[in-house]
């Protein structure tokens, strides 16, 4: 098909602790066409989710809607960064919102070259939804990339977000919606039609955009 593939695991980076976790939790894909690797990693949402591969060049900036990703590679371990831009909230309510991440430089994930097999997350993808100290059980998430930023519902909380790099911000538009409210949030802004209600959670865990 010319080219080839490659499933990579990823360490994912904890501001609250400052480093990578231990576990490799997030799947990514490595694509070398004509010998030219990239990185193609479509399942990282809200800011940090790349709209395009990134060439596996180490110290290379890589423009993008969201900002300028790079890949640092030492002693075989690589790491994907970013620079953005400060988040301008024009709702008040919302101005310190903990959802907010206002780091303008930011480390994503870590990862090395080691093939990874499906079964290599299987425990991962287990605990992810099981463990009651993870995320996921702990807040309900939906996220969706836009031409111009990406929507996001955490909770009760909708955010759209409008990049606006001309400006050196991004504008964060959030509110808090009514459950009556849920489902046309969903089908309008997400496409999504659940058969049954959505069971809104946002139990307190460390989560930003």
């Amino acid at each position: 098909m010319g080219y080839t593939t490659t499933t990579l695991g990823s360490r994912l980076f904890c501001n609250r602790t400052n480093n990578f976790l231990e576990a490799e939790t997030h799947l990514i894909n490595m694509v070398t066409i004509e010998g030219q690797a990239y990185l193609t990693d479509v399942s990282y949402g809200e800011s940090s989710q790349t709209w395009g591969p990134l060439e596996l060049i180490s110290g290379k900036d890589q423009p993008q809607g969201a900002g300028v990703f790079r890949l640092i590679e030492s002693g075989g371990m690589w790491v994907l960064g970013k620079t953005g831009r400060k988040p301008e909230v024009p709702n008040p309510d919302f101005a310190k919102s903990s959802l907010l991440n206002r780091r303008v430089k930011r480390l994503i994930y870590s990862f090395t070259l080691v093939p990874r097999e499906v079964a290599h997350f299987s425990q991962t993808n287990e605990d992810l939804q099981t463990d009651p100290k993870s995320l996921f059980t702990n807040k309900s998430l939906c996220s969706l990339q836009t031409p111009t930023g990406f929507r996001a519902l955490i909770g009760w909380t909708y955010s759209e977000v409008t990049y606006k790099p001309e400006k050196g911000v991004d504008i964060f538009e959030m509110r808090d919606i009514a459950d009556e409210e849920m489902d046309s949030v969903l089908r309008e802004k997400f496409n999504i039609k659940l058969q049954n209600k959505l069971q809104t959670v946002n139990r307190k865990a460390h989560f930003t955009l």
